[in-house]
Parts: structure tokens; C-alpha cells; sequence
């Protein structure tokens, strides 16, 4: 079964080497949780950071509309460069939403970004992804969805960036978010919120429905820094692209490969067996034969044990007066059977020769030529069209059936 494990990455970190961290499945079940520094995480297959709210902002970008996605990094660098705090050139921007006229960008800072990298690997546990807690919140269609985080709060509105404020520890809501709520684009009185708090984090409800002067505030499930979004986007990319990041498709389809390499292997080896007895049974049946020739006709060395036979049996038939199995009557019998009623008439000629049939067939009959040729063949006889007209065949027994 193959594992990743997704470890929180606060302000602090490495500095404070303890941190959260979340064992999960590849069906994103969780196996374990803990707090710890680096030498107790639990082994993985996978290692990914979830860096907190604060260390990565949301920018908007307005750009112009049928911007090739190739461009689109360069365009929204040049729009977003009067709003980055710092210089564009120390930042790394992703691209998390791209919609018509406008884009979403998570904005990083190179040197911040480089570290942690340069961190895990010297931990051995190289990061095949990197996200931002920013987009481990998804807004509803009507909602406010506000996080209860450890390192602040986390608001995410319909149609709009996320947001990260300062927490509070009484349970209330952030000033600032008092303040966003009383904006009168906000409609506070039809203002529709959903509370989800981080275990151990208290919600004072009373005081969330008196200071935001709304009464539709209900509170949701748990909220999991660990949990990916549809929003979620991989922050490595381009000169931090991650080498395990290619080799996560192949992780998909590696149980069923192996799967089906099993099957294929299985299949092989059992043709293989089934081949090797056919032979084995092939050769004792051969053996078999060349004993009874052996037994049956003293003497006489075995080439061809089932046509010898054959031609022995006709010299005896013929000793004891019998019809031998190339005697005209025989060949002329075999014929007729091919022909059938439509043969009526249909022989002009017959001539026999040193165990051969000759018919001289009529013309009409020159299209069932193909046909009886088969006819015989199937019944263990050679038939030889003779380049004629009207059309001739010569036929015989097949004597190495």
C-alpha cells in the first residue's frame, strides 16, 4: 500500500523542529497523526508539505482575455508586479484559478520556498508536492467559510481570494472580520457563514451572532489542514519542480500493472506448460506408433510409420483379393461422393493409370473445380488439375496422410 505523509510547515519551521504531521493512504485515508520533529515521522512512500496560510498570499490578477496558457505566467507576473511586497524576481507565483479575464495566484517568497526544500532533503524525505493552506479551504456556493487554523483564521468567500486574519483565543470573531462583515457590499443582516474550527479550537457562538449582526452562522465539520481541495495546486513547479512528482501517475497504476503483469506472467507460464505437455504427449505418441510398426512389420525400418502402415495394409488387401485403397473402384467411389447428384453427366473421360484416376470432366463444370479439389483433399486424396481443356483432374492417394 502506498503512503504519503503530509507535514505541516508553520512560520517557524525548521527553527521549532516539532511540527504536525498526518500519515495518509493512497485512498486519502489517514493511518496516523502526530506532533513531533523529524526523527519520529513515520516512514512513507511519499512525503508533501502543506505550508501555512500565512507564509503564502492569494493576488488577483486582471489580464487580458486568450492569454496562451504558455504565457500566462509571464502576463500575470507584469500585472502583479506593482501589488508583490517584494521584489517580482524573489518571488514564485502559481497559478491556482485561471477563469476569462482573471487570474488567481499564490504568491511565495524563492528563498522561503528553497529552504524548505533544501530542509527535507537533508532529512531524506525529498517533497513530491508542496501546497498552501490557503486553498485547504473551499467556499461554499452561498456561504462564508471561515477556518479556526492554529496560525490565524482563514476566510474564503464566494468568488473572491482567501484571506488570512489574526486568530483570537476567547472563541470570537477577528476585528477584521467584524470589519469586512459591516462593509455594505457584505449585506450583514443576510450575510450566510459557515464556522469550521481546527480540533481544539472553542467557538463562542453567541458572540459570533452579535458581532457580525447575522443569525444565519452555523458551524461545520472539522477543519483538516491536511485535507486537499479540488482547489488544491502543487507548488512545485518550474525550477522546484519535484523528480517524484512524474513518477505519481506510475503510482497510480502500479498495483494494477502489477496486477496485470501477475496475470500475464500466469498466462505465460501456463502456455508454456500446456505447450511443453502437448510435446511430451506428441513424442510418447510417436514412440508408441514406431513400437507397433515395429511389432506389427519386422524388419522394415520406420520413416513413416502411418503411411508405411497404409501402404502395407493395401499390398495385404491386395494378396488376400481386396480392394486396395487406390484401386479404381475406390478412387472412382470418392469421386462420385465429391460430384454428388449436380455431377450427373459432368464426366466426358476416365482413364487409370499406376494407381491414378484421370477424369476429363466437361467444361460447364470447370467452376466446381476448386471445390472438389477440397472435397478429395479432405478425404485423403491428392487431386491435380492438369492444364487442359476442358479441364482434367488426376487423382491419387495421398500416401503421407
Amino acid at each position: 500500500m502506498t503512503t504519503t505523509l503530509r507535514v505541516f510547515v508553520g512560520e517557524h519551521w525548521p527553527e521549532r523542529p516539532s511540527t504536525r504531521w498526518t500519515l495518509i493512504s493512497a485512498a486519502g485515508t489517514v493511518l496516523e497523526q502526530g506532533e513531533s520533529d523529524a526523527l519520529r515521522w513515520p516512514v512513507a512512500d511519499y512525503c508533501e508539505a502543506v505550508i501555512s496560510a500565512p507564509e503564502v498570499s492569494c493576488l488577483r490578477a486582471a489580464i487580458p482575455q486568450r492569454v496562451a496558457r504558455r504565457d500566462l505566467p509571464q502576463v500575470v507576473a507584469g500585472v502583479l508586479e506593482d501589488q508583490l511586497l517584494e521584489d517580482p524576481d524573489r518571488c514564485h507565483l502559481t497559478v491556482c484559478r485561471h477563469h476569462r479575464d482573471s487570474a488567481d495566484v499564490l504568491v511565495i517568497g524563492r528563498e522561503r520556498l528553497r529552504n524548505i526544500l533544501a530542509q527535507f532533503s537533508a532529512l531524506g524525505r525529498p517533497l513530491s508536492a508542496a501546497y498552501s493552506e490557503l486553498r485547504a479551504l473551499h467556499a461554499e456556493r452561498h456561504d462564508w467559510v471561515v477556518a479556526l487554523a492554529s496560525d490565524g483564521v482563514i476566510l474564503s468567500r464566494p468568488h473572491e481570494v482567501p484571506l488570512v486574519l489574526d486568530g483570537t483565543n476567547d472563541g470570537t470573531p477577528p476585528a477584521l472580520l467584524v470589519t469586512i462583515a459591516k462593509d455594505p457590499r457584505s449585506k450583514a443582516g443576510n450575510l450566510r457563514m459557515l464556522i469550521r474550527a481546527e480540533a481544539g479550537k472553542q467557538i463562542d457562538l453567541a458572540a459570533w451572532t452579535a458581532m457580525l449582526r447575522t443569525e444565519h452562522i452555523r458551524i461545520g465539520p472539522e477543519y483538516r489542514w491536511y485535507s486537499l481541495t479540488e482547489s488544491s495546486v502543487d507548488l512545485l513547479h518550474d525550477e522546484f519542480a519535484s523528480r517524484l512528482r512524474r513518477n505519481n501517475a506510475w503510482l497510480l497504476i502500479k498495483p494494477a500493472a502489477l496486477v496485470a503483469a501477475s496475470f500475464l506472467l500466469a498466462y505465460l507460464v501456463i502456455g508454456l506448460f500446456q505447450v511443453l505437455l502437448s510435446g511430451y504427449r506428441i513424442n510418447q505418441a510417436e514412440g508408441r506408433i514406431d513400437e507397433l510398426f515395429a511389432a506389427s512389420f519386422p524388419g522394415i525400418p520406420a520413416v513413416s510409420p502411418v503411411a508405411q502402415t497404409r501402404r502395407q495394409l493395401d499390398q495385404l488387401r491386395g494378396t488376400h483379393g481386396l480392394a486396395r485403397s487406390d484401386d479404381v473402384l475406390v478412387l472412382l467411389a470418392a469421386l462420385s461422393e465429391a460430384l454428388g447428384t449436380t455431377g450427373e453427366n459432368s464426366i466426358k473421360e476416365l482413364g487409370y493409370t499406376e494407381h491414378r484416376l484421370t477424369a476429363v470432366l466437361d467444361a460447364a463444370q470447370a467452376g466446381r473445380i476448386d471445390g472438389l479439389r477440397q472435397q478429395l483433399q479432405d478425404r485423403g486424396y491428392q487431386a491435380t488439375l492438369r492444364e487442359a481443356q476442358p479441364p482434367t483432374l488426376v487423382i491419387e492417394l495421398d500416401v503421407t496422410r
